[in-house]
């Protein structure tokens, strides 16, 4: 007998040994039964006692059975709105912090303050007026919000009329700027020699921006500074500063319809940076206009965290919103050739985050801009649908909100239809709006944020019952 034979053998007398203990009865050593050898128990389970035997309840004891679940709590986005789009996860909370400040805005005595960064889109407070003066008409405030020291583009902008004299302007598309003193609108002012002063004045644009409540002036200063305030064209109020390292502000009150800040520096030894101005309400809706033409947002990052932290101390914002991308996208973009864009706005996001943990972050996508094809016709630029999926993307991997404006305003070629409308809503640049078409956008955005608002509400009593 060869060694196979043998082998076969010997496997099948331990099969039949083992198929014998199955047969086996069940067996106890002392108090403890042991467990029987099934080695069949993958084609014939053992039954249950539940399984061989119909179990009756008494009657005594009734047994109700749930047959359903309540239904998960689902959003709902109203037909004709672009809704945004929250991709907090379980670490935060998305735009709920805001929803909750606007719903209890009417009951609260703090203002709602929001920071819209943007490039020249929003330029001249264009969009962001209209937007304000929608939100103010509905849960209260009112004033322009903050205010460059100085701007080229003063006299074009309608929501406030501002003046300003001996300001010199340093911004971070200059050539030659010091970041050390960059402020949170990516600026600084200095003044020559003499008095400087900016003044500010209420308009009839909208509904709110006719007057204001409060107003200050924010400077950084290593030596000795002396600031006047005349509200009304009434008697000047004086305020004396010394030297800190730390931002600082003067403040005045009242029925604020016109304002004018007036600096006197005792020597030009001892450098004072200046930043912009404010016109508020101590409750309802602040916001802020941050326009920077040719910003692309992610210079953003380079603001130094102290002066950031600073102004967050002294100005905190309950809704920061960056709204980018004329300046990135280009014809022959590719999601791809984003990537950079991408990895740098993620430390504006990181920035924003930790310098003002308790505010909503929501990042607005590039608007439809408009070019000439090789056949001379006027559509919608390549690189624009990749930018918004870029945009998109950063939202969803950062975590943060998202709004897709180039949704919202109509998608491909809705530009150059705003361009020509008849008056025009549009430039014909086919890259920029006018006040018109920024009224028109501003009421989409409204419509969003009011969908928020509502779905938070809903999600409230959902909770609560």
């Amino acid at each position: 007998m060869n060694y196979y034979e043998r082998t076969l053998i010997l496997t099948l007398l331990v099969i039949a040994c083992l198929l014998g203990l199955h047969f086996l009865p069940s067996m106890a050593v002392g108090e403890v039964e042991l467990r029987r050898v099934n080695l069949l128990s993958d084609l014939f389970p053992e039954r249950t006692a539940v399984e061989s035997e119909e179990t009756v309840l008494p009657e005594s004891d009734p047994v109700t059975v749930q047959t359903e679940e309540r239904a998960a709590f689902v959003t709902e986005c109203p037909e004709g709105v672009t809704c945004i789009e929250d991709y907090a996860d379980s670490l935060a909370e998305g735009m709920e912090p805001f929803y909750r400040k606007l719903a209890e805005a009417g009951s609260v005595g703090t203002p709602v303050r929001i920071a819209y960064f943007g490039d020249s889109f929003i330029e001249g407070d264009i969009f962001t007026a209209d937007l304000r003066d929608l939100l103010q008409s509905r849960f209260g405030g009112c004033g322009v919000g903050f205010v460059d020291i100085a701007s080229v583009t003063s006299g074009f902008r309608q929501s406030v009329r501002a003046t300003s004299r001996n300001f010199h302007i340093h911004s971070i598309t200059d050539s030659i700027f010091n970041r050390t003193y960059m402020g949170v609108n990516e600026r600084y002012f200095t003044t020559g020699a003499g008095s400087a002063s900016v003044t500010l004045s209420g308009t009839r644009y909208g509904n709110c921006t006719g007057r204001a409540s409060r107003s200050s002036v924010y400077f950084l200063t290593t030596g000795p500074l002396q600031v006047s305030a005349r509200v009304n064209d009434d008697d000047r109020r004086v305020y004396s500063f010394s030297g800190k390292t730390v931002l600082q502000h003067a403040t005045v009150e009242g029925d604020i319809r016109k304002v004018a800040w007036t600096v006197e520096r005792d020597s030009l030894m001892s450098p004072a940076y200046f930043y912009g101005t404010t016109m508020d309400c101590d409750t309802g809706i602040i916001l802020d206009n941050f326009s920077l033409r040719g910003s692309s947002g992610q210079t953003l990052a380079s603001i130094p965290r102290g002066h950031l932290e600073e102004f967050a101390r002294l100005r905190p914002y309950d809704l920061i919103v960056l709204h980018f991308g004329l300046n990135v996208a280009h014809a022959k973009s590719a999601a791809l050739r984003y990537k950079g864009y991408v990895m740098q706005m993620q430390k504006v996001i990181r920035l924003f985050r930790e310098v003002y943990p308790q505010a909503s972050l929501l990042i607005v996508s590039v608007s439809d801009r408009d070019a000439r094809n090789e056949k001379g016709e006027i559509t919608t630029m390549n690189g624009i649908r990749s930018l918004v999926t870029a945009q998109q993307n950063l939202a969803r991997e950062s975590g943060t909100a998202f709004w897709n404006l180039f949704q919202a305003m109509g998608g491909e070629g809705s530009m150059k239809e705003l361009a020509e409308k008849q008056p025009p809503m549009a430039n014909k640049d086919y890259t920029h709006l006018n006040f018109r078409g920024g009224r028109f956008l501003a009421q989409k955005f409204y419509d969003a944020l009011m969908a928020g608002v509502a779905n938070y509400e809903r999600k409230m009593n959902y909770e609560k019952n």
